[in-house]
């Protein structure tokens, strides 16, 4: 899937804050370059800060210091790395795409692992890479509008071509997930308790999330 961002450059990359204090802490992406069942050559690696709470809950972009050239022929590991004093290294949810290639985790001691074998089935992770500021690989992104938000009860989901609805808590785990056919889906935030949810809406052009605060 590389192919098409051959001669490309990644200039960022992007993650996902759960708006939780056990996502809080100093974490690291790290970019490498080649390899088949474990990173290659390391390439690119910042550090940044997650506050882990409700107002910074959101989408996260760290523009690269050091960008990576993508030639098209190796393959890209985009990686999140903390040192153990964050309790959820970054938020997983229902591998709706199924792609393997998003669910692997590096546990020290015992090298790369899918997370299917590791009690983690079927979960992918919500982490992603720009190239040239403006593609995304790993899943492309589609426009979502979720209204009212806040909200206290309804909700009505909008995007054109939707196939399947998402809804995630601030730690990653799944409250809501089904098939949809459709532009307009209204779901019941009211069953949910206080805090900020994450809607994740795959449709036929791609994927997009959007923040909902329930009061």
């Amino acid at each position: 899937m590389l192919a098409e961002f051959a001669g490309g450059t990644i200039t960022a990359a992007l993650y996902l804050d759960g708006g939780d204090a056990q996502f809080a802490g100093t974490y690291e992406v790290r970019i490498y370059v080649g390899g088949d069942s474990g990173a290659g050559t390391l390439m690119s690696s910042q550090t940044f800060e997650i506050a882990g709470t409700e107002e910074t809950a959101g989408y996260v972009t760290i523009v690269l210091d050091t960008p990576v050239e993508v030639t098209g022929d190796e393959n890209i590991w985009v990686m999140y790395y903390q040192d153990g004093s964050v309790q959820y290294p970054a938020i997983a949810m229902t591998d709706v795409l199924e792609n393997p290639n998003d669910r692997w985790i590096f546990v020290e001691g015992y090298g790369w692992l899918d997370l299917a074998t590791v009690g983690g089935s079927g979960w992918t992770w919500m982490t992603w890479a720009f190239v040239d500021g403006v593609d995304v690989i790993g899943e492309n992104t589609q426009e979502v509008n979720v209204y009212p938000n806040p909200t206290s009860n309804f909700v009505t989901v909008q995007a054109n071509g939707m196939n399947h609805i998402t809804v995630l808590n601030t730690i990653g785990q799944v409250v809501y997930d089904v098939d949809v056919d459709g532009s307009i889906q209204s779901l019941d935030m009211s069953q949910y308790g206080a805090g900020v949810y994450m809607v994740r809406v795959a449709t036929e052009n791609g994927v997009g999330v959007q923040r909902v605060v329930v009061k």
